[in-house]
C-alpha cells in the first residue's frame, strides 16, 4: 500500500507573471544588498534550475534568488508551527547527536 503523500504539487510562482514582469522581479532581486554563502543542492536540482533559467533567458543564480525570496515570502504570510523543516524544532542534525 502506498502511502498518500502530503506535498501539495510545486506551482511555478511566475507562471501568472508576463515576461516583463518577471524580468522586473530579477533585476530588483539584483539590485538589493547582497552577502555571499555556500549553498549544497543536489545536483538534478541544480540542473534543473539551470535549464529553467536558460529558458527565461535569466541567469540561474538570479533565478535562485528570486525563488528563495519568493518562497520566504510565501512561508511568512503563514503562521509557524513551531518545527522546522525536519521536525527537530530549529535544531541541526549535528546539535541533535551530541549528548
Amino acid at each position: 500500500m502506498k502511502a498518500k503523500s502530503s506535498r501539495r504539487p510545486f506551482s511555478d510562482p511566475f507562471d501568472a507573471l508576463s515576461d516583463e514582469e518577471f524580468e522586473d522581479e530579477v533585476l530588483d532581486a539584483l539590485d538589493r544588498g547582497t552577502t555571499k554563502i555556500s549553498l549544497r543542492v543536489p545536483n538534478d536540482l541544480l540542473g534543473r534550475t539551470r535549464e529553467a533559467a536558460g529558458r527565461r533567458g535569466v541567469p540561474y543564480q538570479s533565478l535562485i534568488k528570486v525563488l528563495i525570496d519568493q518562497g520566504v515570502r510565501r512561508l511568512e504570510r503563514v503562521p509557524a508551527r513551531g518545527v522546522g523543516l525536519r521536525g527537530g524544532a530549529g535544531r541541526s542534525r549535528r546539535a541533535r547527536r551530541r549528548p
